[in-house]
């Protein structure tokens, strides 16, 4: 059989697994035990929660095989990745673990929500963010600028 033909039939089966779990939703809307309705709406999140499961799973395998079969997208996603440890390295490096002294901080420190190591990866998350929005600003500036001399 052919894969066009194996994904026919999957959607097929998908959809008329979705159309009979909400049609008995549906049905059972007006009756009166609680615990009917609850229990097909219970199927019907686990049924969705599944296929947004499969969906997700779907997209990043087959994208991490379309990386891998291009050499020049496998480069490029390679490069970016690179990018981003080094981001994500340079702000780490320059974050700071030390606890910041604000109204209500005794609070978070004394339940032990706020640690410095909690402290240090907001500190990096910041930091992070604050490299990314100024390599965005210079690249609009950039692109601005040698649009004129173009």
């Amino acid at each position: 059989m052919k894969f066009a033909k194996v994904t026919t039939i999957m959607l097929w089966v998908i959809l008329a697994i979705s159309i009979f779990l909400i049609i008995s939703l549906l049905s059972n809307l007006g009756e009166g035990s609680e615990s009917g309705m609850e229990s097909w709406l219970s199927a019907n999140l686990t049924w969705s929660y599944i296929l947004l499961g499969i969906a997700a799973g779907a997209a990043v395998v087959l994208e991490f095989l379309n990386t891998i079969s291009d050499k020049k997208a496998t480069k490029s996603a390679l490069i970016a990745l690179g990018f981003m440890g080094g981001v994500l390295l340079l702000s780490y490096l320059f974050s700071d673990s030390e606890i910041p002294k604000f109204y209500g901080a005794e609070k978070f420190v004394e339940n032990g929500t706020l640690t410095p190591s909690v402290s240090l990866w907001i500190g990096t998350g910041l930091i992070a963010t604050y490299i990314l929005s100024a390599i965005a600003f210079v690249a609009i500036v950039w692109s601005s600028i040698s649009r004129i001399f173009k």
